[in-house]
């Protein structure tokens, strides 16, 4: 083999080794990319499912029961709408009108609209209803709970709303429910700790910031 054949020889080598090398290079880059993308998947993926985890664990324990959110959209009186999903409901389409939904914090004698009802839910109130037309002293007793409640328990931004309603309703099948955001917990007798536990968890959690 001639000089000038040899000194080819070697610039081929030299270049067949650089290509390889650059190659190698690529290859390496391309693995390393694709996994960063797999190890940002499986974060991405475990992110997702300790949200998911702590939603439902904040909305199913705790006080009463988690009743499927079915949205807060705003109708007009005599429009039909999806039918609720609790009796008392807790969430869904409702009425906003001035005066009339919400309706203002307080005792009630009859019952108030479902449709007006769940803006005061939306306000983050809570609703404390009772099933019976000639039981003064249980109506008594939920009004009074109710006074020394929101006296004893102001709310810093709002300390002249006590978010809580009691009021009558009679299509439920017990004989007390109380209601909040996407919540109900149900009683068939007067339970003072079991009311102030629901009402302390859920008062002023709606989804809309208002007094």
């Amino acid at each position: 083999m001639s000089t000038r054949d040899r000194a080819t020889d070697r610039t081929s080598t030299r270049r067949a080794s650089r290509l390889h090398a650059r190659e190698a290079q690529r290859q390496r880059e391309k693995q390393g990319k694709w996994k960063r993308y797999a190890v940002w998947s499986v974060i991405a993926v475990i992110v997702v499912v300790v949200a998911a985890i702590v939603l439902v664990t904040t909305n199913q324990g705790g006080a009463g029961r988690f009743v499927q959110i079915q949205g807060q959209t705003h109708i007009d009186k005599g429009v039909a709408h999806a039918p609720y999903n609790s009796a008392p409901p807790t969430s869904g389409p409702h009425w906003n009108i001035g005066g009339e939904a919400p309706v203002a914090w307080g005792f009630y004698k009859e019952p108030i609209p479902n449709e007006a009802q769940i803006h005061n839910l939306e306000h983050g109130g809570v609703m404390i209803q009772y099933n019976c037309r000639d039981c003064p002293d249980l109506a008594e007793q939920l009004e009074n709970f109710a006074t020394r409640y929101a006296a004893d328990n102001k709310l810093p931004l709002y300390p002249g709303s006590s978010k809580l309603i009691v009021a009558p309703y009679y299509d439920m099948q017990t004989r007390i429910a109380l209601t909040a955001w996407g919540r109900i917990d149900t009683l068939d007798t007067f339970d003072e700790d079991r009311i102030k536990r629901f009402v302390d968890e859920r008062r002023d959690k709606g989804p809309e910031k208002a007094p």
